[in-house]
């Protein structure tokens, strides 16, 4: 059984039980009163009332009701078949016939075919309305017709009445079906639309975005809650009334600006700041009103806020510019000005540079400075992973690749990069397979998952970076040499901080600055003497080495304590770590004079023996872990 009724108002007993016998078939459900004329439009009110959906009926009466319902009405129309059995049925009555029906609804194009198969000769009395319809009656009457055939009931009784035979025009099985399937349909059709309708309704009153609609008529039609909420105004106010009186209204006027145009722009409204978006409704190439959407300027910081905080979590995101580089030396400046004009091409590059000299800084520079700012940057670092692992990092892997695989398998960072840049750090750490692999994605520009057969376009940008002198390691047999060619398309040097002396002074005074606004505390400017000292040192853990000195330097200052004192005590402690370790209370070691390499492994040798764990080891030199470990590697 549908969930919708169909009301039926039958114009004689025969219609009723076939309508009945069908919709019985058709498991319908329907409401059926038997009534003509003004007596039918009365029942149509009681379906009406009674909740029916559609209304179906027959001739005069039915249009009789579409005019007065709003209900949606389905006329049984008069087919050529239901006219041809009428006929026949009246030339067995008598000899002279006459067809009385309205003169544009009654007479089918093939009335007069029907005459002729038949054999007939009818005489046609058409009617427009109940004045000619009496006219055409007493004309019957005076011209001696034998027998009248009529479509409407009302007509077929006055007949009878008069003592002239009749026959109505009854509506067949096909006729009838037909009217029902058409009237299931048209209830169905108006079902979807009113839910689609609703949810339209709903996705509009539920989005957080204010939304105004105005008519062709510039009226105000629709305004949601959150368009309430955000302008302060009572919808009852504003609904029905025309955009021009409403552009007196401090709050709308703004909103109504530049109607009839598609706009994007800020806007103050009251206090308040908001995104407007104004587009026209075009229907057939006519507009026929306009939909006015507009957010608060503090929830888009909020969603920007939230969203980068997002993306900050996965990594995906370049936080530093050029504007981030500190430092005045020539050396910067020029490797500044080679980055910049990098960042306008779309080939490799290769980052070359010491330890914490800030390789990564102006990778992301460079991404930001590109025109593929506005996608992902993933980093990742050669150095920290495993072969295996690094491999299905990378590159990704199907589901079942390998035991303990994700169930759906997992997308590689160069597909998350995909459309943005790609940061290789360590890349001299990369173990010859992976090094093949990672060569097929530069020269095709495609990579395959592990365990798949399917290879997968990337659009990405490749930055890499090493502190190893990649050349020579090729001529050891540990690097790919057509791999280095491939990177070494754009290559950049980036100067340590020994040989750029000259920024020792502006790179201590912004860190003070940065630390003590992070640990909200007021430190004293670092005096001369004390940057004299700065300078003097010559830095091998560079930028990084210098970030740790000044931290510590903000963290144990303290009121009244002498700031060249504590820099000359915090930069002793570091020469002293490099010629010797304190073990214990007696215990020292005495390094062999030899070079910073050779010596700084002879220290991590005897700490290691001395049961340093790899963390304290990190601390003591002021490295990360990550390349403590590689340095032990590759002893």
């Amino acid at each position: 059984m549908n969930d919708f009724k169909i009301g039926v108002i039958s114009t004689y007993p025969e219609l009723s039980q076939q309508i009945l016998k069908l919709a019985d078939e058709m498991k319908l459900n329907l409401d059926l009163e038997e009534g003509i004329l003004e007596e039918g439009v009365g029942y149509a009110h009681q379906l009406e009332r009674r909740g029916v959906d559609v209304i179906i009926s027959r001739g005069p009466t039915g249009r009789m009701i579409k005019k007065a319902t709003t209900l949606p009405v389905v006329v049984i129309e008069i087919t050529s078949f239901d006219i041809l059995q009428s006929l026949y049925s009246a030339k067995k009555m008598g000899r002279r016939i006459a067809y009385l029906g309205h003169r544009t609804l009654d007479f089918t194009p093939e009335f007069d075919s029907i005459t002729t198969i038949l054999g007939m000769d009818v005489e046609c009395y058409p009617y427009a309305n109940e004045y000619e319809v009496n006219l055409q009656m007493k004309k019957i009457l005076r011209d001696g017709i034998d027998v009248v055939v009529s479509t409407g009931r009302c007509i077929y009784e006055m007949a009878r009445k008069s003592g002239v035979n009749a026959v109505l025009v009854k509506s067949g099985k096909d006729a009838v079906y037909s009217s029902i399937k058409q009237a299931t349909d048209l209830v169905l059709s108006i079902h979807r639309d009113q839910q689609r309708s609703e949810r339209f309704r709903s996705v509009l009153e539920l989005t957080n975005d204010g939304i105004l609609i105005l008519d062709e008529e510039r009226r105000v039609s629709f305004m949601n809650p959150s368009a309430e909420k955000l302008l302060n105004v009572d919808a009852g106010t504003v609904l029905g009334r025309y955009a021009d009186d409403l552009k007196k209204s401090s709050v709308l006027a703004p909103l109504l600006e530049n109607q009839g145009k598609s706009v994007e722009a800020f806007k103050e409204v009251g206090q308040k700041q908001f995104l407007v978006n104004g587009m026209p409704i075009n229907i057939k190439n006519k507009e026929q009103g306009m939909v006015i959407t507009f957010q608060s300027a503090d929830r888009i910081q909020v969603l920007e806020h939230n969203l980068r905080r997002q993306l900050y979590k996965k990594g995906l995101v370049a936080r530093h510019t050029f504007g981030d580089l500190v430092g005045n030396s020539p050396l910067l400046k020029e490797a500044v000005k080679r980055a910049k004009k990098f960042a306008a091409a779309a080939a490799t590059v290769l980052i070359c540079g010491e330890s914490g000299t800030g390789k990564e800084l102006f990778a992301q520079s460079i991404h930001n400075e590109s025109n593929r700012r506005k996608g992902p940057f993933v980093a990742v670092n050669c150095a920290a992973l495993p072969e295996n692992l690094l491999e299905s990092e990378l590159f990704g892997y199907e589901e079942g690749a390998f035991t303990g695989a994700k169930k759906g398998g997992k997308s590689g960072l160069f597909e998350m990069a995909h459309g943005g840049t790609i940061f290789l750090d360590e890349i001299g750490e990369m173990t010859l397979p992976v090094q093949a692999r990672l060569l097929r994605v530069l020269q095709e520009r495609e990579i395959m998952r592990l365990g798949s057969d399917r290879v997968i376009p990337v659009d990405v940008r490749i930055i890499a970076a090493t502190n190893y002198n990649l050349a020579l390691e090729v001529k050891k047999g540990k690097f790919r040499n057509d791999l280095y060619h491939r990177l070494e398309v754009l290559n950049l040097d980036i100067p340590p901080l020994r040989a750029r002396k000259e920024d020792i002074r502006v790179l201590a005074r912004h860190f003070v600055k940065q630390f003590s606004l992070q640990e909200r505390k007021p430190v004293p400017p670092l005096p001369v003497q004390a940057l004299e000292k700065l300078e003097k040192y010559d830095w091998p853990g560079n930028v990084r080495e210098l970030q740790n000195i000044i931290q510590k330097y903000v963290l144990l200052i303290e009121e009244g304590q002498n700031p060249d004192e504590l820099i000359a005590r915090l930069i002793g402690e570091k020469a002293r770590r490099a010629c010797s370790v304190q073990a214990g209370d007696e215990n020292t070691i005495t390094l062999k004079i030899g070079n910073l390499e050779e010596m700084e492994m002879e220290i991590i040798g005897y700490l290691q023996s001395s049961g340093y764990s790899t963390k304290e080891i990190a601390r003591l030199l002021g490295t990360s872990r990550t390349t403590l470990w590689r340095k032990v590697k590759t002893k």
